[in-house]
């Protein structure tokens, strides 16, 4: 888990931030409106005079905590009720843009929440979200994007070190590098579309599923197959080195079908689903030395 830093609320600010006692029964999870680091989030909520705090602010780097886990703060909508009363409130940064240091929030802030769990004894129930007491659509991101049954799973992931099975519909969610406008194009989910634009070389990738995990790697243009990842943890590619070469693998139980776009025969090459650097016919997308402007993902 990522470092857990304490700045002090002031004295002064005490009495609107934090003014009663508390024991803390159960855990509220928010996503934040902007996209400020946590040291930001937790300076702000430090500075104003709103009656509005949280415990701890989670960014992809780091966790701060602002006020103390013995008082209350103003957080969950509901004055006097259990979520401001009695609930240890968690923000999770970068929640206004999403991306790539959100999910790493997102992670952080599993960790923070199972640890949480394991110091109070307290089981996922105790687990609760903004939305619980007020009505307020918040964690929102987690709610539109991430899915709360997700967040819990992750939780629960962090708490007995082990993968749950994983149930359900299980998407993927996919972005590429572009070659010629440099940079990253949109997210896409499963094979409503297609990652990339056509004419333009893809040059790295970006996945993550919504249950379970996805490992993946690329090979290079002219180049070689370079080191797998896993998830978002780093993405596969090289900025303006081309790809002619995806391979993708999951640990759900479900068959993973992905395709590549060849750039000069504009043509789509059937999808596969093995993960073999040796096998061109299914054991990656692509044909080595043709250059992938596109690539298409889903799952069974």
């Amino acid at each position: 888990m990522v470092n857990i830093r304490t700045v002090n609320c002031p004295e002064e600010k005490r009495s609107i931030k934090c003014p009663y006692s508390m024991t803390p029964t159960r855990i509220v999870i928010h996503n934040t409106a902007g996209d400020a680091t946590a040291a930001a989030e937790i300076a702000y909520m430090h500075r104003n005079n709103q009656k509005v705090s949280f415990h701890f602010a989670v960014d992809d780097t780091e966790i701060v905590q602002g006020i103390p886990l013995n008082r209350n703060a103003w957080h969950a909508g509901d004055g006097g009720g259990k979520g401001n009363r009695q609930g240890i409130a968690i923000e999770i940064c970068y929640s206004k843009s999403g991306g790539e240091r959100w999910l790493k929030a997102v992670e952080n802030a599993a960790d923070l929440t199972a640890k949480l769990l394991k110091d109070y004894g307290w089981d996922l129930t105790k687990v609760t979200k903004h939305q619980d007491y007020s009505g307020k659509h918040c964690p929102h991101r987690i709610l539109d994007e991430y899915g709360w049954d997700n967040f819990l799973k992750l939780v629960q992931t962090k708490l007995n070190g082990k993968t749950p099975a994983p149930s359900g519909k299980i998407s993927v969610t996919y972005q590429v590098w572009d070659d010629i406008k440099n940079k990253w194009l949109p997210n896409v989910n499963d094979s409503e579309d297609y990652a990339g634009n056509l004419g333009h070389d893809v040059c790295a990738v970006y996945a993550h599923l919504s249950q379970g995990n996805i490992t993946y790697k690329v090979h290079t243009l002219g180049g070689r197959w370079l080191p797998e990842v896993i998830n978002r943890e780093d993405f596969a590619g090289i900025f303006n080195r081309p790809i002619d070469g995806l391979m993708m693998k999951t640990d759900t139980g479900r068959t993973l079908h992905y395709a590549a776009h060849l750039r000069r025969k504009n043509k789509w090459l059937p999808a596969v689903t093995g993960y073999n650097e040796k096998e061109s016919a299914n054991g990656y997308a692509g044909i080595l030395g043709q250059e992938i402007d596109a690539i298409r993902v889903y799952l069974d």
